[in-house]
């Protein structure tokens, strides 16, 4: 074969291959992320005793002997914090909600912005502290014009809780109760600080945190409260503070866990 073909073919090859794209290495992928923060779902569920609540229609006995329907049950859950193992606290800015038997979607709420972590434990007030029960106009959940049946006056501030119904052992006229839990005077503040700890570690990461919690409304009553005795506290004093010392025993944890 003619060697000036030959070499004219290799030259073209060359000259041609030199010309082929070469393909663009892959990419290496940006790694996920670690989460600094995520979100803790709160889920509150009312009961009285180990009967779930129902609004109006069940009849239920205290550890007095006295049997009530209840029509309202409304509270306060404010300040919340989380315990971390090591004991630090993180705390939930802005932390005010009204939970409301009948309006079961305010029984379920997030908490954002939780740094991650391994957490023991769980600290709330029910109720509103005394600081922004003193500081004048407020806005969001504070706002009167929003929750305005739980809240008397800029002097008395915040109604913590409220339970009403009825009861045939009520001397009231119609045979009503009502209790409207409030004050914030010194030796009668009604705001209460809650501290439960977890049955098992909530780890917040790459998943958010649960917690549910069962509020009791048998606890309500203090040993030897009555309703025949006293159908109605609607007014700050030494009762409702004796009050508001018994429901802080409401609370437990039932389960924690990730969502």
């Amino acid at each position: 074969m003619n060697k000036s073909f030959i070499a004219f073919t290799i030259a073209s090859f060359i000259t041609v291959s030199s010309c082929i794209k070469k393909p663009e290495p892959t990419p290496t992928p940006n790694p996920t992320p670690t989460p600094t923060t995520n979100e803790v779902h709160f889920n509150f569920e009312n009961y009285f005793g180990n009967q779930e609540l129902e609004l109006n229609t069940a009849t239920y006995t205290t550890a007095q002997g006295e049997q009530i329907t209840i029509s309202a049950f409304n509270y306060w859950i404010t300040n919340i914090r989380f315990v971390k193992a090591d004991g630090t606290e993180y705390a939930e800015p802005e932390s005010y909600r009204v939970l409301r038997e009948d309006k079961h979607a305010s029984l379920h709420f997030h908490v954002e912005d939780v740094p991650v972590g391994t957490y023991t434990g769980l600290k709330f007030i029910i109720g509103v502290d005394v600081p922004r029960n003193t500081s004048g106009a407020q806005t969001g959940e504070l706002d009167p014009t929003i929750n305005g049946d739980m809240y008397w006056t800029w002097s008395t501030g915040y109604i913590q809780a409220k339970l009403e119904g009825t009861s045939p052992q009520s001397t009231a006229g119609d045979n009503s109760f009502e209790y409207h839990i409030a004050g914030i005077q010194p030796d009668y503040e009604t705001p209460q600080e809650i501290t439960l700890n977890f049955p098992n570690d909530m780890v917040v990461g790459s998943q958010a945190g649960s917690v549910k919690i069962k509020t009791d409304i048998a606890k309500w009553f203090p040993t030897p409260m009555k309703i025949a005795d006293m159908p109605s506290v609607t007014f700050a004093g030494e009762m409702a503070r004796k009050i508001s010392e018994g429901y802080v025993d409401m609370f437990s944890i039932t389960s924690v866990g990730n969502e």
